[in-house]
């Protein structure tokens, strides 16, 4: 009786496994839904789906992905507060502390869990997304008109940043442990058979990372240029010291994702070292454009000879890179002779890319162990069946089931933050003598004229993560005193406080 009851044992087992995927964490919009609202800039539409009739928050603030992408989504639609309050719930689910250096033991023990797939888990973040999180809060309060919030913001993403470098280091170093020690395990020498066997094809999943990733590059450039900004712009007088727009520069420099934007960091460092800590009259752009990374997965089938030839299905899914995609590229500022082009400072692929090849030969390593384990117990299953003298058909009906279990435990984690942009651009200029500031695409078209305040230091924030519709334009004024104004058709006009 016993033996007749083990294959249901695994078959319980797995279901139950299966219902897992149920407690991964919700998430409001789907991601092909986050891609049709996408490709029209439509983030009202987008941030609709977070608020109930009365305008209340629906997202799940216990589900870390539903929080980043709510947070996010009212980021993009102008309503300021409620991103506040969605990045701050995202903020308390991250798995580490912003002033730690040590890497999560929840992220890093890739080969913990070898039963079923980390995408029936809960959603654990990546290192990158806490200084994203600082990023737009900075923003956040910017647009409230709340300079001493955006200051403990942008003192907090310095901190985040400082330390992004040691746990992205750490945190490969902790995968590479993991990994020799379980492929050193004498029970996994057909794991490391299995790895032999389908090398080749594991490259896939990385095939399309960006090139030339370094550490500095999981800094977020455009956040140290955005925060030497801020200091040099402030009405706070300490804000002006020398030091703090320089060594902000200095590092947004090192993790600047283009020459261009290098190039475009040296023009405001000296506009800031000639203004003795200041900028005068300046009109900063801020662009973000497209959609960023994402993940897709494929499956490679094992060899049946590593296990045995008594199953029906053997093989692994793994997650494979997918580079996000532009929306107009880049935008020219100003008109005729002066007119200039937003340069990129931080790819949001490289920030991704960073972590997944860290990542990445830990989650292979783990996904062939898992399957190696599940095999073997499926082989164990299929023998107790054989013994059972039971109707051959009946016999191998309950095979291919052991086999479809097994199937529908083998999942890549595929799970990313849908809504960032592909790239986040910056330029620096004077403001226009007309007090208008124009705006065009990439190839020319007409954008938009800004009416800027005079005499004034101006932040325009733009985002457009398609071309199907216009893009989303804040205005603010620096120093921040007051709630933002927007310029945008598609951004609302409806700000909270």
């Amino acid at each position: 009786m016993m033996r007749s009851t083990q294959w249901l044992r695994w078959g319980v087992l797995c279901v139950c496994s299966v219902a897992l995927a149920g407690c991964a964490g919700t998430r409001t919009v789907a991601k092909k839904d986050a891609v049709n609202y996408l490709a029209s800039s439509d983030y009202q539409g987008y941030a609709a789906h977070y608020l109930d009739a009365k305008g209340q928050p629906t997202y799940d603030p216990k589900s870390l992905l539903d929080t980043l992408e709510a947070g996010k989504a009212f980021n993009d639609a102008g309503m300021w507060a409620l991103s506040r309050d969605a990045f701050d719930a995202a903020g308390g689910l991250l798995n580490w502390k912003e002033d730690s250096v040590d890497t999560p033991s929840e992220v890093a023990n890739l080969l913990g869990t070898t039963l079923t797939s980390d995408a029936f888990g809960a959603y654990q973040g990546k290192i990158h997304q806490g200084s994203l999180i600082d990023y737009y809060q900075a923003i956040n309060d910017l647009m409230l008109g709340s300079e001493a919030n955006a200051r403990v913001d942008f003192n907090r993403l310095q901190v985040r940043q400082d330390n992004a470098v040691t746990q992205l280091g750490a945190f490969a170093a902790t995968v590479n442990h993991s990994v020799k020690d379980g492929l050193a395990d004498e029970k996994n020498d057909k794991a490391k058979q299995s790895l032999g066997e389908v090398g080749p094809k594991i490259a896939d999943g990385i095939k399309d990372l960006p090139g030339g990733l370094t550490k500095a590059k999981i800094r977020m450039s455009v956040g140290d240029a955005l925060g030497a900004v801020f200091r040099a712009t402030s009405a706070t007088e300490s804000d002006k010291r020398a030091n703090f727009s320089r060594d902000m520069l200095k590092s947004a420099s090192a993790a600047s994702a283009t020459r261009g934007g290098s190039a475009m960091l040296a023009y405001l460092g000296r506009e800031i070292r000639r203004g003795k800590g200041r900028l005068a009259n300046k009109t900063i752009v801020l662009f973000e454009d497209g959609i960023g990374p994402g993940l897709k997965e494929f499956r490679i089938d094992l060899p049946l000879f590593l296990v045995s030839g008594k199953v029906t299905y053997t093989g692994i899914a793994l997650p494979q890179f997918q580079p996000g995609q532009s929306a107009f590229g880049s935008l020219k500022v100003g008109s005729g002779k002066t007119q200039q082009e937003t340069a990129t400072l931080t790819d949001l692929n490289e920030l991704a890319g960073l972590e997944f090849d860290a990542a990445y030969k830990g989650i292979v390593a783990k996904a062939v162990i898992s399957t190696v384990i599940k095999t073997t117990a499926q082989v164990v299953v299929n023998n107790q069946i054989d013994k059972q003298n039971m109707d051959p058909l009946v016999g191998s009906l309950l095979k291919l089931g052991t086999g479809a279990a097994q199937y529908a435990l083998t999942k890549a984690d595929v799970r990313s933050w849908a809504n960032l942009p592909n790239t986040i651009q910056m330029i620096v200029v004077d403001r226009p003598k007309t007090g208008t500031l124009a705006l065009s695409g990439a190839l020319g078209q007409p954008i938009a004229d800004i009416p800027l305040a005079a005499d004034a230091n101006t932040l325009v924030l733009i985002k457009a993560s398609g071309t199907a519709g216009k893009p989303a334009i804040y205005v603010q004024t620096l120093p921040a005193d007051a709630p933002v104004r927007s310029a945008g058709a598609s951004s609302s006009a409806n700000q909270e406080s």
